[in-house]
């Protein structure tokens, strides 16, 4: 017959043999954001729209993201989303018209939450990212994937137990051909989101 004693050590052993298995799980955590913001070029040079001079412009982003977090300080987060990444178009005439370019983006990252144990998360996150319009201001035969870097701060507020708000700010830079050669060129894109984690 087992005593009362060694039941409870039996059962304090149990129960340090499963609380990092537990722990673990607990840490192990999927994400999904919906995002809207604004994507912005940091200069706005003179471009080739075909015959026409043009200048690249702000416009609005929308998109998703999905985060694995195998731990509460590190994870991985793919992004995927759409901008109609304006440009303002020389008319023959003298006057300007817009010009949807219809930008699709995607990223991979390494993300580092500083602040895992607050409830505001203070997020850092670097990786590759992949850049496509649609629609080019010049030859049609322009249209190609340009390959680069992203990096990325995030604000991330929690609001209940499994979701939350989040703020993003993140800096693509890549080389790309916009109608006058290929150069290096930066853009950024500010949004925010509901978190969703599962």
């Amino acid at each position: 017959m087992v005593s009362s004693k060694g039941l409870m050590v039996g059962l304090a052993a149990a129960l340090l043999v499963a609380a990092p298995a537990v722990s673990s799980a607990q840490q192990k955590m999927v994400e999904l954001t919906l995002f809207g913001g604004a994507y912005f070029p940091t200069s706005d040079e003179a471009l080739d729209a075909g015959d026409r001079p043009a200048t690249r412009r702000s416009s609005a982003a929308l998109g998703g993201r999905l985060a694995f977090w195998g731990s509460r300080s590190l994870g991985v987060e793919l992004t995927a989303g759409f901008s109609p990444a304006r440009a303002l178009v020389d008319a023959n005439s003298g006057s300007r018209f817009a010009r949807g370019t219809d930008l699709a983006f995607g990223s991979a990252k390494l993300a580092f939450n500083l602040a895992p144990a607050s409830k505001l998360g203070v997020i850092v996150s670097g990786g590759v990212a992949g850049l496509r319009p649609g629609s080019p201001l010049g030859d049609q035969a322009e249209k190609s994937t340009a390959i680069g870097g992203v990096a990325g701060l995030t604000l991330r507020f929690g609001v209940g137990e499994n979701v939350a708000l989040r703020g993003d700010a993140e800096g693509y830079a890549y080389s790309a051909d916009f109608g006058l050669g290929k150069k290096g060129t930066t853009d950024l894109m500010f949004s925010g989101g509901l978190v969703i984690a599962f």
